[in-house]
């Protein structure tokens, strides 16, 4: 019982890798091995919150990472096909692809998606209608959808595609009550995506609902201004007509 003590006043400082001999009589023998069980889920218990600590520090990192990309890209192809590309790689997602709405804000049209499946959406001009599957879903309602399992999801939409899909997240890309579309992960892993995937993506989304307003915008004043100078090329060339004819 004293060897026992020791022990846990050892673990009890930080050697959490002490483990008590199971020495004596029947009781402490007991005592000594439920001791050392619970010493092992402790262990396993703070190697699994280092874990993802040092997840949450990496997404975070990636993150940062593409809110400094973003912030250089005024060209809203640039910019999908950076979101997508960065987001596949650096998490190993299955397949990414990014869905904007259209004027009516009816559908949803594939803006940029990655690999071959991707270029043969857009080549197709693939488009899923508001409300419709997990996409449509994310995109009418504004809120996240995660499907974990696509076998057991209800008006899950198979793409052809796409057949190793396992799992599915969709989160809307929004700015205030605007929904600009929706940002879609996949995983061939089934339960391979969870809710830290949707924080990580929902962070991603807020910061492309900003770049692709200051995109909307950029390119509105480029088109402002190639107006302004056609109708200042039509001025001076009027101003330097010397008869009515010409």
């Amino acid at each position: 019982l004293l060897e026992l003590t020791e022990t846990a006043v050892q673990i009890a400082e930080g050697n959490i890798n002490l483990e008590a001999s199971a020495k004596g009589n029947l009781e402490v023998n007991q005592l000594s091995t439920a001791f050392n069980n619970m010493t092992a889920r402790l262990r396993d218990s703070i190697d699994s919150l280092e874990q993802r600590v040092a997840d949450r520090t990496r997404a975070l990192e990636i993150s940062g990472k593409v809110s400094r990309q973003l912030s250089n890209i005024l060209d809203q192809n640039e910019l999908v096909r950076a979101v997508v590309e960065q987001v596949k790689d650096s998490f190993d997602y299955y397949h990414a692809h990014i869905y904007l709405f259209d004027d009516a804000g009816q559908n949803l049209l594939m803006a940029g998606g990655t690999g071959e499946a991707g270029q043969k959406m857009l080549a197709n001009k693939h488009q899923i209608p508001a409300g419709k599957g997990v996409v449509g879903r994310a995109g009418q309602t504004g809120e996240a959808v995660l499907v974990p399992d696509t076998d057991q999801a209800q008006g899950w939409l198979p793409n052809p595609l796409l057949p190793d899909t396992k799992a599915e997240i969709a989160v809307p890309i929004m700015s205030g009550d605007k929904v600009w579309g929706v940002l879609d992960v996949q995983h061939n892993v089934t339960n391979g995506l969870s809710q830290a995937d949707v924080d990580l993506l929902e962070s991603i989304a807020n910061q492309m609902a900003v770049a692709l307003r200051n995109a909307n915008m950029f390119a509105e004043a480029q088109k402002q201004a190639k107006r302004e100078a056609l109708v200042n090329d039509i001025n001076q060339k009027i101003l330097s007509t010397k008869d009515v004819q010409e």
